[in-house]
């Protein structure tokens, strides 16, 4: 069994192609995973996420509006959570990272709402969770987590292999196929092994 933490920018350019480059893996080579999402957001992610599709050539809204839908998603996964639970949260993201991967310019503020119906996501008991405490506990104890692992960039991948001691991998940026199937082949756990633990037991790759 493979645990893996995703630390993700909500609507980041190179975050829906590691998802689905991880699942596609996993679900090749036929492995058990368990998968643990945690979307973060701030003004560096926000940042650098515009300068990436900037450099990739991407047409991109305004700033403060490029802002603004990143922490609204965040605030909608999180109250998708609670009141869904964390399969249909995770769909929710996945849709909205798949339309705005390849084109920022393409997200509107309905979009948000128009993926939410085609999931029959009830618009109602999201935006009472929004005005809770409720929301802000949920999003802090990512935020915990990810300073605890000293995350820094977006996408980064935390893979830990439960038959290695819970010693874990992290790699950061976009992952390459190559790399995932030495971590999840049988014979990984030496693979895995050649990575000593730093602090928090990962190994920055």
């Amino acid at each position: 069994m493979f645990e893996i933490f995703l630390f993700i920018n909500p609507i980041g350019i190179y975050c829906y192609d590691t998802e689905r480059q991880i699942r596609k893996t996993v679900d090749e080579l036929g492995v058990d995973v368990c998968y643990h999402y945690i979307p973060i957001a701030n003004v560096c992610l926000v940042n650098d996420d515009a300068i990436r599709r900037r450099q990739d050539a991407q047409k991109l809204p305004d700033i403060s509006t490029f802002s603004k839908a990143t922490y609204e998603a965040l605030e909608n996964y999180h109250a998708i959570k609670l009141t869904y639970g964390n399969k249909k949260a995770r769909r929710y993201l996945y849709e909205l990272q798949k339309r705005l991967s390849q084109d920022a310019s393409a997200y509107k503020p309905e979009l948000l709402q128009e993926i939410a119906t085609e999931l029959d996501i009830k618009n109602s008991p999201i935006e009472t969770i929004k005005q809770s405490d409720y929301l802000h506990t949920s999003i802090e104890e990512d935020q915990k987590l990810a300073n605890q692992w000293r995350i820094q960039a977006t996408p980064t991948t935390i893979i830990f292999d439960e038959n290695n001691d819970q010693n874990g991998v992290l790699l950061e940026g976009p992952v390459n196929q190559t790399d995932l199937i030495h971590l999840f082949l049988p014979n990984s756990s030496n693979w895995f092994s050649n990575f000593l633990p730093q602090q928090n037991h990962l190994r920055l790759i």
